[in-house]
């Protein structure tokens, strides 16, 4: 099947207000004093395969979200319930999420909205809006040449693999989120958030691309609905090769993004 985006066009049925923290100067967001900060990087999409669907060609990868930063990424969203619409689909329990400002001992500071959640009733959980956009670009560092084919999906936020070396770290940064199905959901601090090529939605449709050379690039937070310590090292990128191999095709890896933090070439048997 073709990809649906979703974390565009979202309407509410109902208004949902959520306490928020003061503007900055040119339309950012300050957090309030003593809030420890995520700041969260992507993996270089690794495991890239080919596989045939339907008659379609899809290109399937693995990724990981990874918090590099101090404090942890916490996410509500589940508790205030309304209809709504997102990419012409109907759903009867979605919410605005926000983004929750912690202190070191893990204390709630303020808040402030961070897109749209929706209750996905085949996955019995929340899928949290506007967590990455993928795309299948010509030129590395041009949006507006991303195909088509570029989409934007939802994840649930949990922490399943962490990048402390030490007992000492993995004290000092424990797992935190668990569950798919609460109202909390997020990314411990060194903590990341692993998609298999395997997991629903981890493709791009590759059926009307032609061979040649493109780089499929990987943005964290596109819509910048988070707060972050660092807010320009959420891209990641590796530059494929399509080719024909007898009567299928197969992808080559030629490059990929410089090991900066080393954290997004420490998964899943990143180069």
């Amino acid at each position: 099947m073709r990809v649906r985006s979703i974390g565009l066009g979202v309407s509410l049925a109902a208004t949902i207000l959520l306490p928020t923290v003061a503007a900055a100067a040119g339309g950012g967001f300050v957090a309030p004093a003593g809030t420890v900060l995520p700041d969260i990087v992507e993996a270089v999409p690794d495991h890239l395969a080919i596989h045939n669907q339907q008659q379609r060609e899809m290109l399937r990868f693995t990724t990981v979200h990874i918090n590099i930063g101090e404090g942890n990424l916490q996410i509500r969203g589940g508790g205030q319930i309304a209809e709504c619409t997102i990419d012409g689909i109907d759903y009867a329990q979605c919410t605005l999420a926000s983004q929750e400002f912690l202190d070191r001992s893990g204390r709630v500071l303020g808040s402030r909205p961070a897109g749209a959640a929706l209750f996905h009733p085949e996955h019995n959980h929340w899928h949290q809006g506007s967590v990455a956009l993928f795309d299948l670009r010509t030129e590395l560092l041009k949006p507006e040449t991303a195909l088509e084919n570029g989409v934007k999906i939802t994840f649930c936020f949990v922490d399943v693999e962490t990048i402390s070396q030490t007992g000492a770290e993995k004290k000092q940064f424990p797992r935190t989120y668990f569950e798919c199905n609460g109202e909390l959901q997020g990314l411990a601090a060194r903590w990341g958030d692993s998609y298999h090529q395997s997991t629903p939605l981890q493709e791009l449709d590759i059926t009307d691309v032609p061979d040649g050379d493109y780089y499929l690039t990987h943005t964290a937070d596109p819509n910048g609905n988070w707060v972050e310590s660092n807010e320009k090292n959420n891209f990641s990128w590796v530059q494929i090769r399509l080719s024909q191999q007898g009567g299928n095709r197969k992808v080559t890896v030629l490059d990929h993004s410089p090991c900066v933090p080393e954290a997004i070439c420490g998964f899943g048997g990143n180069p």
